[in-house]
């Protein structure tokens, strides 16, 4: 029995080792940072560009059930986002102007440029990207993130349609039920593709895919799973409304903001971890 708890113990000091070397805890503060900041300009710019393939209210609903989704049950939370949601897509399906659309990407894509330096220190890569190509790689990102957006959508919101035009004869229970469940697995897939597709193109340097794939998969389920400790959390917090007022769902929000760039860092260490020890 040793034998296979050797390696298992060998992964976990390592694992252990590496993040406490990166202190990914204080990296995930500058993630998040940079991704609040980024957040409504990279979601005014998705609304934009799948606006033009698809309805406006197939846009707002994607979005409000997405993040309903991976935002925890915090107070209040689903009035805000819907709101907000609203508010964004009313806007970006008006014509954005040059400028705007300047600074809009100006600010996603020096987001993602942030996150790619922040993996490069935990691929311990000496010989980075040069400042050109590390821009070109956050708008390719941005191109990526924006097509699984499409797809996702596309495939939330016609599903329902298929399946009346397709299915009118037979079990059409069964296969509303089953492009129902489709749909609802589309979520988490999205993460984890957004997850897989930033540890494999954003540092300089890659690993085996085999080892990106356990990172990405590790950072989802960490997700989902955290997401409901993080409601035990805020249902436990006692005062915390009285001392916070209207902004305590800004504060919870940030905070699980924080958590989730931490747990997206220990997807990346757990990857690089693996090819380390078995490379």
């Amino acid at each position: 029995m040793s034998l296979y708890f050797k390696p298992i113990k060998h992964f976990i000091q390592c694992l252990i080792s590496s993040i406490i070397k990166h202190n990914i805890v204080a990296l995930a503060a500058v993630i998040a940072f940079f991704g609040l900041s980024a957040m409504i300009p990279l979601a005014l710019l998705l609304i934009y560009g799948a606006s033009i393939f698809i309805p406006n209210t197939s846009v707002q609903n994607f979005l409000s059930d997405i993040l309903q989704s991976y935002v925890p049950n915090l107070p209040e939370a689903k009035l805000y986002l819907v709101e907000n949601v609203s508010r964004l897509v009313s806007l970006g399906s008006k014509q954005v102007g040059i400028v705007g659309m300047i600074g809009l990407l100006w600010t996603t894509v020096s987001g993602f440029v942030s996150f790619q330096q922040i993996l490069d220190m935990i691929w311990e890569i000496r010989h980075r990207r040069s400042f050109v190509k590390q821009y070109l790689v956050g708008f390719g990102m941005l191109g990526i993130l924006l097509s699984l957006t499409i797809i996702t959508s596309l495939a939330t919101s016609v599903s329902l349609e298929m399946v009346q035009r397709i299915f009118t004869r037979g079990n059409l229970t069964f296969w509303l039920a089953f492009f129902h469940d489709i749909s609802r697995m589309s979520f988490p897939l999205l993460l984890f593709f957004t997850c897989y597709f930033c540890y494999r193109f954003l540092p300089s340097q890659t690993i085996r895919n085999f080892y990106l794939l356990i990172g990405a998969l590790v950072a989802t389920l960490g997700i989902y799973l955290s997401r409901e400790a993080f409601v035990w959390y805020s249902f436990h917090l006692g005062q915390y409304e009285m001392i916070y007022g209207s902004l305590t769902f800004i504060m919870l929000f940030t905070f699980w903001i924080y958590i989730v760039c931490i747990i997206v860092l220990f997807g990346a260490e757990v990857a690089v971890t693996l090819s380390a020890v078995r490379e």
